[in-house]
């Protein structure tokens, strides 16, 4: 399983990767905007993330904007 977690904690960071790792293989962001640009790699390289752990509450980029974006792209590929 790949797992995407964009959290700008560090230590939340750290701590979910701790606990999500024996599930599978994590990527790690510490924004909204790297967390989109991942899940665009991903999604280009035909190598989508099965989870993605989004923080709500990120400067810049939040989780809600990631996820409407991500809900956009799906809709446009017909997902």
């Amino acid at each position: 399983m790949r797992i995407l977690i964009a959290e700008d904690d560090a230590v939340s960071r750290k701590m979910l990767k701790a606990a999500l790792t024996p599930y599978g293989e994590c990527h790690l962001a510490e924004d909204g905007e790297a967390a989109l640009k991942a899940y665009g790699s991903a999604f280009d390289g035909d190598t989508p993330f099965d989870l993605i752990c989004l923080d709500i509450m990120m400067p810049g980029c939040s989780g809600l904007d990631v996820l409407k974006t991500i809900r956009q792209q799906e809709e446009e590929c017909g997902i």
